[in-house]
């Protein structure tokens, strides 16, 4: 379960195909909660810019007790040129500060790949990781 206003990330990593110098930082995002009128703007059911909070709630509460919502968490991402709200898979969302610490120990992989092309067996991401991170890979 994610908190509401919790900073997540979810491996969005921008020109992660690049050169690993070129990689952005990850995208963050903010868990909204699920009857937030942002998560439901301009949707099927809300056609439009800023509806009703008393229909967003009405909506929201009834698709939560039919289950329709199960396993999902509307996230607020900025991608600093525009934020743009979407409904993620909770189990794909991890706190900012491990989602950052993935995307440092996956840019050092690359480099290192980079930097020995012979080598057979490419080294594990957990080499990359603190120690009491490495249960992060596994997520």
């Amino acid at each position: 379960m994610v908190k509401t206003g919790a900073w997540v990330g979810a491996e969005r990593w921008s020109n992660r195909h690049a050169h690993p110098n070129q990689w952005s930082r990850p995208i963050r995002g903010q868990v909204l909660d699920f009857c937030d009128v942002r998560a439901w703007a301009n949707s099927i059911h809300f056609p439009e810019d800023v509806p009703n909070v008393g229909d967003v709630m009405g909506m929201a509460l009834k698709l939560k007790a039919e289950g329709k919502l199960d396993g999902l968490t509307p996230v607020c991402w900025d991608f600093i040129t525009h934020r743009r709200v979407l409904w993620e898979k909770t189990a794909a969302l991890r706190p900012y500060e491990d989602d950052v610490l993935l995307w440092k120990a996956a840019r050092a992989m690359r480099l290192d790949q980079i930097e020995h092309p012979r080598r057979r067996k490419p080294r594990d991401i957990r080499e990359f990781l603190p120690e009491q991170q490495r249960h992060l890979v596994l997520a």
